[in-house]
């Protein structure tokens, strides 16, 4: 399938903007919350910080798929670009925690734009046959650059070890990013225009009683997840005493693991259900996330959580095509829009609580998240059992990376990408 793949010159550009993005957002979201601690900055602190970030993300990423819809999107995918880039200048040159907090609005508000307009722009240059075969080669590409950004994160720990203090060794080890995202920004501007997407007449979207009850379980899971899981770079820096190093080995190894398992996901949604192949992993990695807070060193705490993080990111494509199959065909990409808002205003809302929770207690927010996600579990379960097993083996499960057939053009599931990518400050 991918051997025989022939690619445009403007889907080889956009996937080498996914390339270089992925490379620093795999980069950033390691160090950047170690950056914060060296310089002083309490679990509360970097809390408000990440609530910001995604705060300003989640109102603008329904917007900015209305926007994706209606303008040029390539010029759209510039700004929200340029929006990171220049949120992250800011950041080396902020002088007070209120500086930071506009770096956070600014990168939040141009991942909000980036995200809905990247799969558009390629889904207008692709084939509906050839769609499958190319989002595979950007899941491939995803995955593997944040594997190696992942590794990138030895570069503070050699720059410490000549003599650098740890906020000036990350702040160095960052500035290559500047220059990459001018670059991803070049790129896009030899992207050709294409019109907006004609639009069919009908009646506005209307919230039916399938995609109320995913809106709930959404916002349900995403306040669980973000008690936690946004911080454990914070966490594991405090509780084993470790820096960028170590937890960027983890995080590659999140990265390259999880790519062959992501394979498995269409054979096992057709042996056991697309219900049970969304419940069954998630439910099995509510104890993995307990041995994680249970460990007393930090290779044992990274085995508990690559395998937490492998069983979780299996469920994310069985989420997805669930997601589409129960939303109508022409409402597709509001659906998606909603169900990735409803899950990150929770999300954000829960990083402030989950940052006071570790400074009270380290462990006791992974303990919450568990919970939560048991929870969760049981409702998703009773509010969809009847509707599951027709909306999970649907041929649209076929491909992991391929999400679904939108009638103008797929978007990724935001609800789920945010478990997708270890360690993330999203």
């Amino acid at each position: 399938m991918l051997s025989s793949l022939a690619l445009g010159k403007d889907v080889r550009l956009l996937l080498a903007v996914i390339a270089i993005v992925s490379l620093m957002e795999g980069f950033l979201y390691t160090v950047l919350q170690l950056y914060l601690k060296s310089v002083g900055c309490a679990g509360s602190s970097i809390g408000t910080f990440m609530l910001v970030l995604v705060l300003s993300s989640s109102i603008l990423l329904f917007p900015s798929g209305i926007l994706s819809d209606r303008l040029d999107r390539r010029g759209l995918l510039g700004f929200g670009t340029a929006l990171m880039v220049i949120g992250l200048a800011n950041t080396f040159l902020a002088k007070t925690f209120s500086s930071l907090l506009i770096s956070a609005c600014l990168w939040g508000a141009g991942t909000a734009m980036y995200g809905p307009s990247i799969n558009s722009t390629i889904a207008d240059r692709v084939s509906r046959d050839q769609m499958e075969a190319v989002y595979t080669v950007q899941a491939i590409i995803t995955s593997s650059m944040c594997g190696i950004s992942s590794l990138m994160c030895w570069m503070p720990e050699i720059l410490a070890a000549n003599g650098l203090g740890y906020s000036e060794s990350y702040l160095l080890s960052m500035s290559w990013m500047i220059p990459a995202g001018l670059l991803a920004i070049f790129l896009i501007t030899k992207v050709g225009r294409t019109r907006a997407p004609p639009r069919k007449s009908g009646p506005a979207f209307r919230l039916g009683g399938s995609v109320a009850k995913l809106t709930l379980t959404q916002a349900m899971i995403g306040f669980g997840t973000g008690l936690s899981i946004p911080m454990l770079t914070y966490y594991f820096g405090r509780k084993f005493l470790i820096e960028s190093g170590p937890i960027g080995t983890l995080n590659a190894a999140v990265c390259f693991i999880a790519v062959p398992f992501m394979f498995l996901v269409p054979s096992i949604s057709r042996k056991v259900g697309g219900l049970r192949a969304l419940i069954l992993p998630q439910l099995a990695s509510i104890p993995l996330l307990i041995m994680v807070a249970l460990s007393m060193n930090f290779f044992e705490a990274s085995v508990f959580f690559v395998l937490r993080q492998i069983l979780v990111n299996m469920s994310g494509p069985i989420m997805t095509t669930f997601t589409m199959n129960i939303a109508r065909e022409e409402e597709r990409g509001t659906v998606n829009a909603l169900a990735g808002t409803t899950w990150r205003l929770p999300n954000s809302l829960a990083t402030q609580v989950g940052g006071s929770m570790f400074d009270v207690s380290l462990n006791s927010p992974l303990y919450a998240t568990a919970a939560i996600y048991a929870v969760y579990l049981m409702v998703f379960y009773s509010l969809f059992h009847r509707t599951g097993s027709r909306s999970g083996s649907k041929p649209d499960a076929a491909s992991p990376a391929v999400i679904h057939r939108a009638p103008s053009a797929p978007a990724l599931n935001t609800a789920r990408l945010e478990e997708m990518r270890p360690l993330r400050i999203m």
